[in-house]
């Protein structure tokens, strides 16, 4: 079958760009039984989105063709194929340690570099750094010029290091920090902590190792054992921690922004489209950071919302986002979604130590913490991503499987939340258009 969908953008801010988009959504709703609601993630463009969707729904098509699922035959799919402006960055500059940083001139080089890039801020994917009202944002671009500036006294002048950290807090929004991910932390602490904290380089440890990902804290306890370091972090010292907070604040910026579009811009527009069908199914399914956009859709949905299933393809935000009190004291910043079941379920989450996208880069950039001597990316890490391990702390409400090859049979039910081992299918992080994770998607779909 084909697919009839509809693209969808979102602004920065969580605004619908063209209304006629929606309004074309919501007058094709007599066709449907169903809506797919997909999101892609961070470090997507326009052409790279599109693709991620078109070869995604590629595997669906095929899959449905041979009727891979039963149950399916007699329902009518729509597709939601969601853009927002997320950012673009070559892959050495996702990783904390960036690339080149032997030397204090290069690792000042590197870092100028870096802010330079945190100049552009686009309203829209693949937008020009410009702002809503296509100017330029005078506030961001004065305060990243002046951390800029800093850069060469770093290492030497407290107060610059103090007056670094307070400039790249001035562009970032304190009201969506949660202790689940280190944004609490990141605002809370002093300078000179949040320097200490990031100061200390990670050993790798090869991706087939026992955690898959990178392992001990250079200088600690725990040793590493060789692998890849091009995806490990072991400069140390005072410019790699000013690299690291400059890396934490433009991922926490990605993290508010994929949370504003979900709950502010997408949960309404489902809301419009149950308000004219009240029957229609939601499908919500992310990748990445689209993972944290659409959870944070479906988390602001009613109390008990009926006929919502989630699927999170290598999710990038907290392992803890879904689980009550993960440390006998908090609660995740999406735990309402499961407690209070806004969205029925199934919610189904692909995991695996070959995403070290998610497994190392993202608890890297996330890492706020003393006890450097902590495993990085497991289970047992606080800042551990969701791609890597799946939903923790969350007791009955999980259940442990893995991800099938078409022809296997799930058992999928509303109201449970399914950790999806994918470590024999899933080779890394974009991996997750292929037909195996499309049958997954389908069986939740099936499901409600």
């Amino acid at each position: 079958m084909s697919f009839t969908h509809f693209d969808v953008e979102f602004t920065k801010d969580g605004n619908v760009f063209d209304n006629a988009q929606v309004d074309a959504v919501l007058t094709s709703l007599p066709n449907f039984t169903d809506l797919l609601v997909v999101s892609h993630g961070w470090n997507n463009d326009m052409q790279e989105a599109r693709l991620l969707y078109e070869n995604f729904f590629k595997s669906v098509d095929q899959l449905l063709d041979i009727k891979a699922v039963e149950g399916l035959a007699e329902r009518k799919f729509g597709v939601i194929r969601l853009f927002w402006p997320s950012k673009k960055f070559a892959d050495e500059d996702l990783l904390p340690g960036g690339g080149a940083a032997s030397a204090i001139r290069q690792s000042d080089d590197s870092l100028i570099v870096f802010l330079e890039r945190m100049k552009s801020d686009p309203a829209r994917l693949g937008g020009p750094g410009k702002t809503d009202k296509h100017v330029p944002n005078k506030k961001r671009v004065t305060a990243i010029n002046a951390a800029q500036a800093l850069v060469p006294k770093l290492e030497t002048d407290k107060s610059a290091r103090s007056k670094f950290v307070t400039l790249l807090r001035s562009i970032q929004d304190p009201s969506f920090a949660h202790t689940d991910d280190g944004s609490k932390e990141f605002f809370a602490l002093k300078p000179e902590e949040l320097f200490e904290a990031f100061s200390d380089g990670v050993a790798p440890l090869s991706a087939s190792a026992e955690f898959g990902g990178a392992r001990a804290v250079v200088g600690s306890a725990r040793p590493a054992h060789g692998g890849d370091a091009a995806i490990a972090d072991m400069v140390s010292g005072i410019k790699a921690a000013a690299r690291r907070i400059a890396n934490f604040a433009t991922y926490n910026e990605m993290k508010q922004r994929a949370g504003l579009v979900g709950s502010s811009g997408v949960a309404p527009l489902i809301g419009r489209i149950r308000d004219r069908k009240k029957d229609i199914k939601v499908h919500f399914v992310g990748h990445s950071f689209g993972g944290r956009l659409v959870t944070a859709a479906a988390n602001a949905l009613p109390k008990g919302t009926p006929s919502v299933s989630v699927s999170l393809l290598q999710a990038a935000f907290s392992h803890n986002g879904l689980a009550t009190k993960f440390d006998d004291k908090h609660d995740g910043q999406f735990s309402a979604l499961v407690a209070e079941k806004r969205a029925s379920g199934p919610i189904i989450i692909t995991h695996t130590k070959n995403d070290r996208a998610v497994g190392v880069a993202y608890p890297l950039a996330s890492r706020i913490s003393l006890d450097q001597a902590s495993a990085l990316g497991d289970e047992n890490d606080p800042y551990g991503g969701m791609g890597r391990n799946g939903a923790q702390k969350m007791g009955p409400e999980t259940i442990a499987g893995t991800l099938l090859r078409p022809g296997q049979q799930y058992a999928f039910v509303s109201g449970q939340v399914y950790n999806l081992n994918a470590d024999d299918i899933i080779t890394d992080h974009g991996d997750v258009t292929n037909e195996s994770v499309a049958y997954a998607v389908l069986n939740a779909v099936k499901a409600i």
